[in-house]
């Protein structure tokens, strides 16, 4: 099972070399996200080959550099539609898109609503609607059509309350909703459906209770995380997968989905 997406692949001074020269890369990202993907312009930051950075940083980050570089724009695009009244369409613009159609449909499809439905989310739920949503899911039945899988998640030893969303992603972490999901009130075994494909990516993500309401609904203000790679291959292994839940790292692709589009509670969040 493949624990860490560079766990292996590199060891001691060049393991640690690459790491730095990914977060290089992610910094140059962050402090320029209107211009557009330049893989020579980051390659030469990383001082490797541009075909080397892309494997490099698909085995550290668990994703592509095009994939990260939209969710960082979809995140700051998030703080903006919350954070100001500016139109939506200047907001697409500050972000790096030249197309307001390509900018609502990458943002559905990471955030799992549309930039105007998001926007309106802090207006639209409130804290009771909320508990009942999460205590609503916490009572049902939760079955499921297709196969099981099932796995543990490991806490830190002195971890906050909160509560532990975890989700099987079919395209990489985390691309876009989920395919499927549950949540823990504290770690321990969980059971969601299997995706039907022989590669998936499991994600934990622990949410403290203690983070604003509109923040844990819109933004997940993630305290702690935890991702896993499966491939084909762990199918003959005993073992159930194990999310081992550890502070964010620089290298961690930004968590854009807003809380309503988790399969947990797309039903309970409905208008």
């Amino acid at each position: 099972m493949k624990a860490e997406p560079c766990a292996g692949a590199h060891r001691g001074d060049t393991a640690e070399a690459y790491v730095k020269a990914v977060e290089r890369v992610i910094a140059h990202m962050k402090s320029n996200l209107e211009e557009p993907l330049d893989l020579d312009a980051l390659a030469h930051i990383a001082v490797i080959s541009k075909f080397h950075l892309v494997r490099v940083f698909d085995e550290i980050t668990g994703t592509t550099p095009r994939h990260f570089l939209s969710c960082l724009r979809i995140q700051r695009a998030k703080e903006l539609l919350l954070n100001s009244q500016d139109p939506i369409t200047e907001i697409c613009f500050r972000v790096g898109y030249n197309s307001l159609g390509s900018f609502s449909k990458i943002f559905n499809e990471l955030v799992g609503l549309g930039p105007q439905e998001f926007r309106a989310l802090p207006k639209r739920l409130n804290a009771v609607q909320f508990a009942k949503a999460v205590w609503s899911y916490l009572r049902s039945d939760r079955g499921f059509d297709g196969p099981a899988l099932e796995g543990v998640v490991e806490g830190a030893r002195r971890q906050p309350r909160g509560f532990t969303f975890v989700g099987a992603f079919t395209r990489g972490v985390p691309l876009g909703a989920p395919f499927s999901g549950t949540v823990l009130l504290r770690p321990g075994r969980f059971r969601l459906e299997r995706p039907p494909v022989p590669e998936f990516h499991l994600l934990a993500a622990f949410i403290p209770l203690s983070a604003r309401l509109t923040t844990i609904v819109t933004t997940l203000p993630v305290g702690l995380v935890a991702s896993l790679r499966l491939q084909p291959s762990d199918a003959a292994t005993a073992a159930p997968p194990c999310l081992r839940l550890r502070p964010l790292r620089p290298t961690d692709p930004p968590i854009v989905l807003a809380l309503p589009a988790l399969p947990p509670w797309r039903r309970a969040f409905s208008p």
